[in-house]
């Protein structure tokens, strides 16, 4: 459970923070690589529609970005 002041981020501030397109922050975290939440409604089988969003923890952004410039440096 997310601390009640935890920042979440859109999809695509997390693709701009990170320097990524939103397709890669959707599969990030569709593969559990990037923590996110997701709500509302899921996506039915077949339908076109989009289904519920989902939030990207600010601090598992910042996370990352700290991994990235240690293998950097």
């Amino acid at each position: 459970m997310l601390p009640a002041a935890q920042k979440l981020l859109t999809v695509a501030e997390t693709a701009k923070l990170l320097r990524v397109s939103k397709p890669t922050v959707y599969r990030w975290a569709a593969s559990g690589y990037l923590p996110s939440i997701q709500y509302g409604q899921p996506r039915v089988e077949g339908e076109t529609r989009r289904g519920g969003a989902i939030r990207i923890p600010s601090s598992a952004v910042n996370e990352l970005l700290a991994l990235n410039s240690e293998e950097v440096a």
